[in-house]
């Protein structure tokens, strides 16, 4: 984060996106400057009172920390009455919002628990690093927040913003003398526990990227929570939560099997995810699932994320941990995610394969490119086994605006459109693996560096083209005049030719 740092600005800058690719920031950033300023004290704590003078490069540190905490709060909005109460800017590009401002694309109403939370940790560990009119100002700015945040109402299925809401409101019912703030803090910890207890599960579920929210978050809970319930709350969930991750994670392919509810990509080890600075804490850098930072990678900006995980520590069950350092055997992998609407996660985890679908009941529909409902990994060419690790990994996902319910069943992924308008109905998947062969392809046949995909469907295979922004095919299905909710399916048998 040193080099994305602006003396001008007193803010980090936004770092390049490899391709491009939408929803990346741009300019300078304010969340991840609150973070970046946490790491500069965690990184030089001789610079608070009692160190040693001469250390330079410390106090510099603090100035720093102090100037970037100073710039995030520059940029909070106050007004009451409106729904952006309390948040951020997300960068000083953005026009302050208005009453004709729409949540999401013009401002992100989730700054007030990203940053809130990242405050507390801040004035709880830092205290000395906040003295004067900067204490004062992180207080307001928390004040801010939190009557946001009342005013808005976190759905308990929102996961990652539910735990860090929950969080929120009853620290600062002590810090800032509110009691009255405990109550709505509670209720919804009580909510999202009761959620997770039935099932085990979160309804964000198994997000490389949330996922790492929701472990910041828990371990919130259970470092600083005053409430008994948050405490041993956020205890089990936490534990809960690496057992889900340890069944679909794979330590030598180094990715976690899907389906993906919310997802910005489809191998760790080429972008930035918030499971994978866990594991990095919990394993160390060798075996972590993340690219090399040394050059570009892809959701850079969520690095800055590292000093906060840095900070809480992993905590991870003992037998998880074991699947996090290597490959503990083949397994299956069926999980209710939710009841009503039901919706069903199956995985297979194989020594060289990962596959992962989700049946969505017919009623969920497509969360535009964030969710991956049919997805494949492998090995390609020869594993490493010194390393313990694949040498590449390729991958398959499915992409459609259509409403899909797919299973895995070991190497095998069905998927079935049984909802629909009729008409020609369109499918494509994604693939990556280099050295493919777009000849390899026929309508039943795939022929991919290192597996073979054998595939069963009535749809017509009409295009096989290269993405121009990236090393990934497009491999385009259509089934022409299908009557209204007449099912539609694909099964593709996989096999490893390696």
């Amino acid at each position: 984060m040193d080099q994305q740092w602006d003396p001008e600005a007193g803010l980090l800058r936004a770092p390049e996106e490899p391709g491009g690719g939408g929803g990346a920031p741009v300019g300078h950033m304010v969340r991840e400057t609150s973070w970046y300023a946490l790491g500069l004290l965690v990184r030089n704590l001789p610079a608070l009172p009692g160190a040693d003078p001469a250390d330079d490069g410390a106090e510099a540190d603090l100035d720093r920390a102090r100037r970037a905490l100073g710039r995030v709060l520059d940029h909070q909005l106050d007004a009451p009455g409106e729904r952006f109460h309390g948040t951020w800017l997300r960068g000083p590009h953005e026009q302050r919002p208005t009453t004709e401002s729409v949540e999401w694309r013009d401002y992100d109403p989730n700054w007030r628990e990203f940053i809130g939370t990242t405050l507390v940790i801040v004035a709880t560990e830092f205290p000395e690093a906040l003295d004067g009119e900067l204490g004062r100002r992180v207080d307001a700015a928390l004040r801010l927040a939190v009557e946001g945040t009342l005013a808005r109402g976190v759905d308990p299925s929102y996961t990652n913003i539910a735990l860090m809401t929950a969080f929120l409101l009853q620290d600062a019912a002590v810090r800032l003398g509110e009691p009255a703030w405990d109550a709505p803090a509670l209720r919804l910890a009580e909510q999202v526990l009761a959620r997770f207890r039935v099932d085990g599960t979160f309804d964000e579920y198994n997000s490389p990227t949330y996922y790492g929210i929701d472990l910041y978050a828990l371990a919130l809970w259970r470092r600083y929570a005053h409430q008994p319930l948050l405490r041993s709350g956020g205890a089990e969930m936490e534990a809960g939560l690496w057992q889900d991750t340890a069944r679909h994670y794979h330590a030598g392919l180094r990715n976690v099997a899907g389906p993906y509810d919310r997802s910005y990509g489809m191998d760790l080890r080429h972008y930035a995810s918030g499971i994978g600075l866990w594991i990095w804490a919990a394993v160390g850098r060798d075996l972590a699932p993340f690219p090399e930072t040394r050059r570009p990678f892809r959701h850079a900006w969520d690095l800055a994320l590292g000093p906060v995980v840095a900070v809480l520590g992993a905590v991870v069950p003992t037998d998880a941990l074991a699947h996090l350092t290597g490959f503990r055997g083949e397994r299956q992998v069926d999980q209710v995610i939710v009841r009503d609407p039901r919706r069903v996660a199956t995985s297979w985890v194989g020594e060289r394969l990962l596959v992962g679908a989700e049946d969505v009941g017919g009623e969920r529909g497509n969360l535009a490119d964030q969710f991956h409902p049919a997805t494949v990994h492998w090995a390609i060419a020869a594993d490493d086994r010194d390393a313990g690790r694949a040498a590449d990994v390729g991958w398959i996902r499915l992409v459609s605006d259509l409403t899909l319910d797919a299973r895995a069943d070991g190497p095998t992924l069905t998927l079935t459109c049984a909802r629909h308008h009729g008409g020609d109905l369109a499918f494509a998947f994604q693939v990556r693996a280099p050295g493919l062969d777009p000849a390899g392809f026929t309508a039943d046949r795939w022929a991919l560096p290192g597996l073979e995909v054998t595939v069963r469907t009535e749809a017509d295979l009409v295009a096989v083209e290269p993405d121009p922004r990236d090393d990934t095919w497009w491999v385009r299905y259509v089934a022409r005049a299908v009557p209204a909710d007449r099912p539609v399916g694909f099964a593709l048998d996989l096999r490893l030719t390696d």
